[in-house]
């Protein structure tokens, strides 16, 4: 390898990553553990949770390596056949018999494999090379659309699955990358404030029923309203602003009461855990105590009794984040956020410093993609946010969100060693 190369490898990067990864593993480690005088009631065997980890997690670091030496250009030349094949495996799983399994894993010599985390990779690299592109504004109407339809169809191929909580990543993927390349910041507005508005205005109905008044809501139109009048030069958009966000408050109580009565009872337990603890809240109201119990220093490694007594669904994927801050507590999980926080910070600092548009462009898509991941995952621990079952990068089980997560870690670090070529 080339020594100016060397010189450039973000060691911060990597060495964050490797701790992610040892967390991740330690962490299922302590899972699978079952203490000798408690194991005789233990009907599941969930040590193959770490072992399988462990290899993935060396695929990972391979692919990382693998990712990072590849010529500069390689992704850029690749990007529709990242994006297609992508396609191709979203549709193969939308045909096999779901009565199988799950219909969102292909299964490979003994191995399965998420097609939907995969995709990711091929629509952040097409995105960036779309709007890479001399010309290509981002507030066309035209580019828009383009970039829009780019988002569309994975995001439906996977609705189809059903998996919500991975397709909402592309929609968030997209504002990324537009806001980056020079998205006017009315337009955003446009994306972003509608599903605000739809949040709030089911909680402001769950509320009423309760007997409390949608305060949040009546807050929220208050600062639309404040921000119509700073932009008050901008009549066309003022009017978008204010008539698309009404209409949401409008429409979606309606859009609420034709829905079944079980995904009611979700969206109820998301807002209200505590309505249905033995039902649709018990998770998220399991994973609070398994938090809440840690305390400020933690029960120990290998001693969290939630996880000991599965009161904790999930644990070793969706709820990692719990059997964490359970035995580390809230001074152990506030330092791995900031390990999020400085992997993150590491990526956008590629794509401030990089010479070349797509390789910047595609480093804050690989940031979205991490951000995303980590705020949903561990929202949804502490009732913040809906339970999706998206994992949380480098430390869930999973093959496919390790192999994804170390390949995109890879291409940043390509990125940084090459900033300065275009």
């Amino acid at each position: 390898m080339d020594s100016k190369l060397v010189e450039n490898i973000d060691w911060v990067l990597v060495i964050t990553t490797i701790v992610l990864i040892g967390i991740g593993l330690l962490n299922l480690y302590s899972i699978g553990h079952i203490p000798e005088d408690l194991r005789e009631s233990f009907v599941s065997n969930e040590s193959n949770f770490f072992q399988r980890q462990a290899v993935w997690a060396l695929l990972g670091i391979a692919v990382l390596i693998l990712a990072a030496l590849l010529p500069f250009k390689y992704y850029e030349m690749t990007s529709y056949f990242f994006y297609f094949s992508g396609l191709l495996l979203l549709l193969f799983v939308l045909l096999l018999d779901p009565s199988r399994g799950s219909s969102r894993w292909i299964s490979i010599g003994g191995m399965r494999l998420q097609p939907s985390e995969l995709m990711k990779i091929g629509t952040i690299f097409l995105l960036a090379r779309v709007l890479s592109s001399k010309g290509k504004d981002p507030n066309q109407l035209r580019v828009i659309a383009v970039t829009t339809a780019i988002i569309a169809v994975p995001f439906f191929l996977i609705i189809k699955q059903p998996d919500l909580g991975t397709a909402l990543v592309f929609p968030a993927l997209l504002l990324s990358v537009l806001y980056w390349r020079g998205l006017d910041e009315g337009i955003m507005l446009l994306f972003i404030t509608p599903v605000v508005s739809a949040f709030l205005t089911v909680y402001s109905d769950y509320s009423i029923s309760g007997g409390s008044y949608p305060f949040p809501l009546l807050v929220f139109f208050l600062m639309i309203l404040v921000i119509v009048y700073r932009r008050r030069h901008r009549i066309f958009q003022n009017i978008m602003l204010v008539g698309v966000n009404l209409l949401v408050m409008l429409i979606v109580p309606s859009v609420m009461g034709r829905l079944q009565v079980y995904q009611q009872k979700r969206i109820l337990a998301f807002l209200r855990p505590e309505s249905d603890i033995l039902g649709m809240g018990w998770q998220v109201y399991q994973s609070k105590m398994a938090i809440g119990s840690g305390g400020i220093v933690g029960k120990g490694f290998l001693s969290g009794t939630q996880k000991m007594l599965e009161f904790l669904p999930e644990r070793h994927s969706d709820f990692v984040f719990s059997v964490l801050s359970e035995e580390i507590g809230f001074i152990g999980s506030v330092v791995i956020i900031a390990f999020f926080g400085l992997l993150i910070y590491r990526v956008l600092s590629v794509a401030v410093r990089t010479k070349s548009r797509f390789a910047s462009l595609a480093a804050v898509g690989i940031s979205a993609y991490f951000i995303f991941h980590c705020v949903i995952n561990i929202g949804m621990t502490i009732g913040l946010a809906p339970v999706t079952g998206l994992p949380l990068p480098l430390i869930s089980y999973g093959g496919s969100s390790m192999l994804t997560s170390c390949f995109l870690i890879g291409v940043v670090l390509n990125f940084g060693m090459r900033f300065y070529e275009y």
